[in-house]
């Protein structure tokens, strides 16, 4: 899961490394707390500054306007959270630093290079691969000092990427951070409660964006988690976390079918097992939606209370229905692999 970089520097300050001031607007701000600032939009998607989601604001009177502007534009096909007011900080010097989970290695790697920037890139030989247990030589001093404090980070919220990209150096030799990429473990979602920052409340279900292309919804956190896992395993990527809760009935089914479709993932798994939700309400809201977005795949099976009037529903217009998951959710990984 994909952090936005206002709550990933937020984590920054609070274990001690330093971050630029700033604020976050979510609309047109009536005022400027401070110049120079330099505007960036909170979008999940890299490349944000080749895009235009990054602009420079010197004068009062530029403020406004660029503010809005990065508001309402996508990057690259996303909408952003919001946009993020920063202090602008001369720099001396940047670099980079990342911490890696290794999975293979079973340990967390680090990644450095004294060429950092937006064109890290192509400076990919300028970059050294060790790990806290090799440190000595390989890092400046001064950055060695503040590793611990993103390992603690690192492990503490159970991340799997802790990338600062510029780590600058100020003209009075401080170090900050100016930007921050930040992915949690999908697994531990569960027990880090700093996420309900992406949980959108507006809702009446609990969502959380994700970084694959296999949306998912089901009604219980158990079972969704359960078919994230077993997206997993069989080879797909979850684009989701949708838990329509007990009792969902048809329109907020269509609501979490169209939020998906929003975000242009065009193949959604539902797994529901209904208890106090009732399976016919859950197809009335499939076939509704189905009629008009013929072109999204949806692979649903339905068990539990009125699973026979849903399946009657489903079978009446045409839509399939599964009563294995495994097949289900084979299928689904399958499609997206011959799309691919």
């Amino acid at each position: 899961m994909k952090i936005y970089e206002f709550v990933g520097k937020k984590l920054l300050r609070d274990y001690g490394i330093m971050v630029p001031e700033s604020y976050l607007v979510k609309k047109e701000p009536s005022e400027i707390k401070f110049l120079p600032v330099v505007l960036k939009s909170q979008v999940l998607v890299g490349g944000r500054m080749k895009a235009g989601g990054v602009l420079f604001v010197h004068e009062e009177c530029e403020f406004k306007s660029k503010v809005k502007e990065l508001l309402f534009k996508e990057i690259k096909g996303e909408k952003p959270y919001g946009v993020l007011v920063e202090k602008m900080i001369p720099i001396r010097k940047e670099y980079y630093i990342s911490l890696v989970l290794d999975r293979e290695e079973k340990d967390i790697v680090i990644l450095f290079s004294e060429k950092g920037g937006i064109d890290i890139e192509n400076n990919k030989d300028s970059i050294i691969k060790t790990n806290f247990d090799d440190l000595e030589g390989k890092i400046p001093e001064k950055i060695s000092k503040i590793l611990p404090k993103l390992r603690k980070l690192f492990r503490e919220k159970d991340l799997t990427l802790l990338e600062i990209n510029p780590l600058v150096e100020n003209i009075n030799g401080e170090l900050y951070a100016l930007d921050i990429v930040m992915h949690l473990d999908d697994n531990a979602i569960f027990r880090q409660n700093w996420v309900k920052e992406f949980v959108e409340e507006k809702f009446l279900f609990h969502f959380v964006k994700l970084d694959g292309d296999i949306g998912i919804i089901g009604c219980g956190a158990g079972i969704v988690m359960a078919t994230m896992d077993a997206v997993k395993l069989l080879g797909g990527e979850p684009a989701n976390f949708l838990d329509l809760g007990g009792g969902a009935e048809r329109d907020i089914t269509i609501e979490a079918l169209n939020l998906l479709k929003g975000y242009g993932i065009n193949r959604i798994i539902l797994n529901i097992f209904g208890g106090i939700t009732k399976c016919d309400e859950i197809a009335s809201g499939l076939v509704e939606f189905k009629n008009k977005n013929s072109e999204i795949q949806l692979y649903a099976r339905l068990t539990g209370t009125n699973e026979e009037e849903a399946k009657k529903i489903l079978k009446e217009n045409n839509i399939g229905y599964y009563d294995d998951m495994y097949s289900m959710i084979s299928d689904a990984v399958r499609m997206v692999r011959i799309n691919d």
